[in-house]
């Protein structure tokens, strides 16, 4: 059944108190800042049964400093999913946005499964590894099944919960907590995932949008095999670019003096390593050398390469690099007067999968790997978003349209966390405006002087316009 759009018809209560008061170990995090205010809030897990189960949310509000000038509300999100963003009001005012506080209360929350509102913990996928002598396929196949079965054991927990995690019930939220708080209207800015929860928030409630800013877009929908070519193929991009730099300086790096040459040397080496990974270290600290070490610092923008280069030369000469170290698994908890919570795992698996489409057959994941690692041979076949989804019940895709209500959006050419093609189709899926910022960092908008274009466009709606 589809949820209606109106999120509830009683807006539920707020309960105002000093975060460093309410939540557990607040200053260990935050030192003396007490200017946060949180507050718990009741939403229907189900939208569509408005008077049927309930969950709590964590919600937190940084009232306008100057309260005379106070023209109303900016929600903010920093991305994800899986990722709480209650101290996002205190993040964004310690950037450019900050100028805004002035006369908004800035707004966070945590989206529903993650953070101290109410949620579900999984613990992570069995961290075993296939046989060393398995071939690529069956190593493949050994990672997706592990996916799958984490699938299984998570969903099993609470299957009502889990499969109400989706940004389209995160907006949904948004909208309570707006009336909730007595606002007509707010103002968003999201970045990263937060782009999606808006365009989503945008397309049901478009009439309670004052105005909106995206910064490093998601695509309109979430296909998970084609993010990972978008993803792949602006690597292929920057490695290219590598090789180039790397040419210009043999005399440091000694790769070779044509981007050829390079290239051939790097592949080289990734493919000595996948067949004889180097051991380093023993025991909890033991670290595992291999071909996917050396392809990580494929990616990445020009800002990457004098690190990538030194990496790269410290593997070729028998090195590990630097920070190398064993993953660590985190579980999260819930409640202001529990331990800090950190990214939910089943959250994140939740929301690409209820939302995304793929990811659920394991030969079509291959093939699609394969392709990619012909199309992108530095980069290419080494995503993980169209991998993770084995069990996971049909997707719903997301609804997005045009509105009327004051959008633009930022996207940035040369990263590959969210490139710049997705917010090309954002944009042309939604509407608004959108600006090119010329770089490689991921939400990077926020800390450059062109950050006063979103000031001017949120406070007094003049709109932006060229690029950054």
């Amino acid at each position: 059944m589809t949820a209606p759009a109106q999120a509830q018809t009683a807006p539920a209560a707020l309960t105002w108190s000093s975060c460093s008061t309410t939540v557990k170990d607040w200053s260990k995090y935050h030192g003396d800042e007490t200017r946060l205010e949180c507050s718990p809030l009741s939403v229907p897990l189900d939208y569509s049964k408005p008077d049927g189960r309930k969950i709590q949310l964590a919600v937190s509000r940084l009232k306008a400093t100057d309260p005379a000038q106070r023209k109303g509300v900016l929600m903010v999100n920093s991305g994800g999913p899986g990722l709480s963003s209650l101290d996002a009001p205190l993040s964004y005012a310690d950037t450019g946005l900050g100028a805004l506080n002035t006369d908004h209360d800035f707004v966070g929350f945590d989206p529903r499964g993650t953070g101290y509102g109410d949620t579900v913990i999984c613990d992570p996928a069995d961290p075993t590894s296939p046989p060393p002598t398995a071939t690529a396929k069956e190593k493949a196949k050994f990672g997706f099944d592990r996916e799958t079965a984490y699938n299984k054991r998570c969903l099993a927990m609470d299957p009502a919960f889990t499969q109400q995690l989706t940004t389209a019930n995160v907006a949904r939220d948004m909208d309570s907590l707006r009336a909730a708080m007595g606002e007509q209207k707010i103002d968003f800015y999201g970045a990263s995932w937060g782009t999606g929860l808006g365009a989503n928030y945008r397309s049901l409630f478009d009439s309670h949008v004052a105005g909106m800013w995206l910064e490093s877009v998601m695509p309109p929908t979430m296909d998970l095999e084609s993010m990972d070519d978008a993803v792949e193929a602006v690597g292929q991009k920057s490695f290219d670019g590598l090789t180039a730099w790397l040419a210009q300086r043999d005399f440091d790096f000694h790769f070779g003096t044509t981007a050829a040459a390079v290239a051939k040397a790097l592949y080289d080496l990734r493919d000595q390593l996948t067949r004889n990974p180097r051991v380093t270290g023993s025991g909890a600290s033991q670290v595992v050398v291999d071909g996917s070490t050396v392809s990580n610092y494929f990616g990445g923008g020009a800002g990457n390469w004098a690190t990538a280069g030194r990496e790269l030369a410290n593997i070729r000469d028998g090195g590990a690099p630097a920070g190398a170290s064993p993953a660590t698994a985190h579980s999260s908890v819930f409640g202001f007067d529990q331990d800090f919570p950190g990214a939910n795992q089943l959250q994140l698996r939740a929301v690409m999968c209820n939302d995304g489409t793929g990811g659920r057959d394991f030969d079509k994941m291959w093939a699609d790997t394969q392709d990619r690692a012909r199309k992108y041979p530095a980069t290419g076949g080494h995503s993980v978003n169209d991998n993770q989804c084995g069990s996971w019940p049909a997707a719903q895709p997301w609804q997005l349209k045009k509105g009327t209500s004051p959008l633009a959006m930022s996207g940035h050419t040369d990263e590959d966390t969210t490139p710049y093609a997705w917010a090309v189709a954002m944009h042309a899926q939604i509407g608004g405006t959108l600006i090119t910022v010329h770089d490689a960092r991921h939400g990077s908008i926020k800390d450059r002087p062109c950050v006063s274009m979103v000031v001017d466009f949120l406070r007094a709606g003049v709109a932006p316009s060229g690029s950054c």
